[in-house]
């Protein structure tokens, strides 16, 4: 199964998200969803955001050329928000994954899902 093919089916699928990627660290894609237009600046910033959380809160993160507001920053989650969309970003061992859910959808049903495939990628120590 291709890192595609697991956004696809796995979150894009599921009906919880409408956009996803797996970036690695350096903010390189693996992969990402065809209708998620992430930058590079924007993918760099992703996926080095678990490096400088307390600054993340203040300044917030871009995606797709839209500033999103950070609630809540750990170790394992970032969650952002702004107006009717946000975002989750889960850290794995070698990777991110970013979800975002839009208008009409449930942000916890996107955390839920986006989760459990992070929870999955470090059962396997990816």
């Amino acid at each position: 199964m291709s890192w595609s093919d697991i956004i696809n089916n796995n979150l894009i699928g599921s009906g919880n998200v409408s956009k996803a990627a797996i970036l690695g660290f350096d903010g390189a894609v693996w992969a990402k969803s065809d209708n998620f237009n992430i930058s590079v600046e924007e993918a760099v910033a992703a996926g080095k955001a678990f490096t400088s959380l307390d600054a993340l809160l203040g300044t917030g993160l871009r995606l797709e050329g839209q500033k999103f507001l950070v609630l809540n920053a750990d170790n394992d989650r970032i969650i952002g928000k702004q107006g009717g969309s946000g975002f989750f970003i889960y850290k794995t061992i070698q990777a991110v994954i970013i979800s975002i859910y839009e208008k009409g959808l449930q942000p916890e049903m996107c955390s839920k899902t986006t989760g459990a495939l992070a929870d999955y990628f470090r059962s396997i120590k990816y």
